[in-house]
């Protein structure tokens, strides 16, 4: 049998019909392959996508990363070709990062650490006033056997006095129990992609009053938050890939443990430099709509994390 079949001269366009004048149709733009059964067209396939789909992609990402505000300006300069557009580069560099978090945060907790966790926790607690009921519980829960009897007496604790409140509180408690929490981790998981698409539209909504003059449409705070939020979860990722390296290489754990503070570093000036940069004000005018921006951002962001982890709780 042979991968590749003899190649057909064909005049037009499989697809859709039209007279072929080259190696892609004019009409609808299909390569003219002789075959899709052929190997080496699925090979070529893949070539292309890597090299050309994306340079495109080397490109965008080395602007996102280095310029910041600049592929935003790129955008709307009508210089659009060169680079992804803005949803599919969220979209791609989103399904790597919150892939990648998965199996990141899929690390087992050792008998070790179950044990020493009551007594972490109780001195924390014991600092900020906690009562004594939920230190007592924490302990139950963490250093013993979560029999049936144990997970009554705990989940029966969560009672506010509205029924049909406490017994759906119950329930959640007993099944949370029972799978250690995998149930809502993986509801909060899938949840959160979907927050981030609600959280960046309204992101852009704030935008709307700081920039009245010159005025500016909707869409282009938009695509600026698009671009800014595709470029923090891209460090990010850079930041999980090199704490994984630095399992495997130890010489690499100063700057894995250093990783942190840098990426808060560089989200700081990444959103200022690219506000600066397409927005087009002064450094000091930038500073105060800056200002604005990160309390904005920290508030909602943490709202609608709280929502979300509410969601996962229920939903499970």
């Amino acid at each position: 049998m042979h991968d590749t079949p003899p190649a057909v001269q064909n005049s037009a366009c499989r697809n859709c019909s039209a007279a072929l004048t080259g190696p892609y149709c004019a009409q609808c733009g299909q390569h003219a392959h002789e075959s899709a059964r052929s190997l080496h067209t699925l090979m070529h396939d893949a070539w292309h996508l890597l090299t050309h789909l994306d340079g495109r992609l080397w490109g965008t990402l080395a602007l996102l990363m280095l310029k910041p505000g600049r592929l935003t300006g790129e955008y709307f300069a009508d210089r659009r070709t060169r680079y992804l557009p803005p949803f599919r580069l969220y979209f791609v560099i989103s399904i790597a990062f919150f892939g990648l978090a998965s199996l990141t945060s899929a690390v087992s907790v050792t008998t070790a650490d179950r044990a020493q966790l009551p007594q972490e926790l109780r001195e924390q607690l014991q600092q900020s006033d906690a009562p004594a009921a939920l230190i007592t519980t924490i302990d139950e829960v963490t250093s013993r056997p979560m029999t049936p009897e144990l997970v009554a007496k705990v989940c029966g604790r969560m009672a506010f006095g509205l029924p049909r409140l406490d017994l759906r509180l119950q329930a959640v408690c007993r099944h949370q129990l029972a799978d250690q929490g995998k149930s809502m981790l993986h509801a909060f998981g899938s949840l959160f992609p979907k927050m981030m698409f609600v959280f960046l539209p309204l992101m852009a909504v704030f935008m709307l009053p700081l920039y009245r003059s010159p005025p500016r449409y909707y869409v282009e705070h938009l695509v600026f938050f698009l671009h800014l939020q595709s470029a923090l979860f891209l460090a990010m990722i850079l930041e999980m890939l090199l704490a994984a390296a630095a399992e495997a290489l130890p010489r690499l754990n100063p700057l894995a443990s250093s990783a942190g503070m840098i990426l808060i570093w560089y989200a700081v000036w990444y959103v200022y430099a690219g506000m600066h940069e397409y927005y087009e004000r002064s450094w000091t005018r930038t500073l105060g709509k800056f200002s604005m921006v990160v309390l904005a951002y920290l508030c909602c962001f943490a709202l609608f994390l709280g929502a979300t982890a509410l969601l996962s709780v229920l939903l499970t």
